[in-house]
């Protein structure tokens, strides 16, 4: 049986043909041609009214065309014709919505554009939307991406954030190759030109041996270039004083590796007095004034970016606000501790 990811690369390329000959569908449309049917392939269960649950109004008077309800996830998803232009008044209408049935994740999409609205985000409309997807994007990128963003069983378990920041390292990813092959070509072919090497490839290496461009501008360039992972870390998670925290851990040999902290992750806001914590205090206040920590209760904070950390003590101690084992409290989905993943040192 074909898997999702397939499934829906299947069904993006059948949409595309279709759209070839019926241009800019109405709401209805895209609701039966494009919404649900790639709402089937990422499996998604559209019979079952409970999993996808259409045009319910809640208490407040609030609708959305749909709200997902799979596991511990839940999303709110707004349809409109491929001929409107998605903007604020959208992103509010599910945004709203999506608040009021207890989720901060939104969905608004023509068909065509895919934008994800966080609603921990500060700022306007606008600025909640935290990911957004284009049909055409090049290759299959839309379809990986969108088979990521729709992925049953990581709304199931909770772990969207996770998921969320591997598509915006693959997008950015992107985006770094096409300006390394925009801004380094013409030196490469210079470097040909110069020294009459038979082939681009033999030129790239010959460029990088004379510091004109680098290594990984060489690889970019002869399609060398390391596959993005899904997250680009192991993803784990700790939990204490109600707050549950999730981090991405870079194993790197002969140090404690890099710990990032993602955005959404909960934070104590207990306080330490004791002298040792001078510098922790002045960096969760510089965090909580520069709007990094965003007070979402009496005892939480909200990251509303990824934060980097060197050592998992560190990144936990932010969590909890009290000494900690990193090693011991970061634990993946599977119930192992970080001790589990933890690089060798250097012989």
């Amino acid at each position: 049986m074909p898997s999702a990811p397939d499934r829906i690369r299947e069904a993006v390329t059948h949409i595309q043909d279709w759209l070839t000959y019926t241009p800019n569908p109405g709401e209805a449309v895209v609701r039966q041609a494009i919404v649900l049917r790639l709402l089937h392939a990422a499996g998604f269960d559209i019979w079952n009214p409970s999993e996808v649950v259409p045009e319910e109004t809640n208490a407040t008077g609030n609708r959305a065309d749909f709200l997902i309800r799979t596991g511990c996830g839940a999303f709110a998803l707004e349809l409109k014709g491929m001929n409107v232009t998605l903007g604020a008044a959208h992103y509010q209408q599910a945004a709203t919505y999506a608040v009021n049935e207890g989720t901060r994740w939104a969905i608004v999409t023509n068909g065509r554009v895919w934008a994800v609205l966080d609603e921990h985000l500060p700022g306007r409309w606008e600025d909640r939307v935290a990911l957004k997807l284009e049909l055409g994007q090049e290759d299959h990128t839309f379809a990986d991406d969108l088979a990521a963003l729709l992925d049953v069983d990581t709304w199931r378990s909770g772990r969207f954030p996770d998921a969320l920041h591997g598509i915006r390292q693959r997008q950015q990813q992107r985006l770094d190759e096409a300006r390394i092959r925009r801004e380094k070509t013409p030196v490469v072919e210079q470097v040909r030109q110069q020294f009459g090497i038979a082939t681009f490839e033999l030129a790239a290496q010959a460029a990088a041996e004379m510091n004109r461009i680098t290594e990984t501008e060489r690889d970019v360039l002869i399609g060398h270039a390391a596959a993005p992972s899904v997250t680009g870390g192991i993803p784990m998670t700790f939990t204490a004083l109600g707050c549950t925290a999730r981090v991405l851990y870079f194993p790197e040999p002969g140090t404690k590796g890099l710990w990032r902290l993602l955005a959404g992750s909960q934070v104590s806001t207990r306080l330490r007095e004791d002298p040792g914590w001078k510098n922790f205090n002045t960096r969760r206040a510089a965090w909580v004034q520069d709007g990094t920590l965003k007070q979402i209760s009496d005892t939480q904070y909200e990251l509303t970016r990824d934060c980097e950390f060197t050592s998992p003590s560190d990144a936990a101690c932010m969590v909890c606000v009290r000494p900690v084992s990193g090693w011991d409290a970061w634990k993946d989905d599977q119930g192992r501790t970080a001790q589990h993943y933890r690089a060798a040192p250097l012989p």
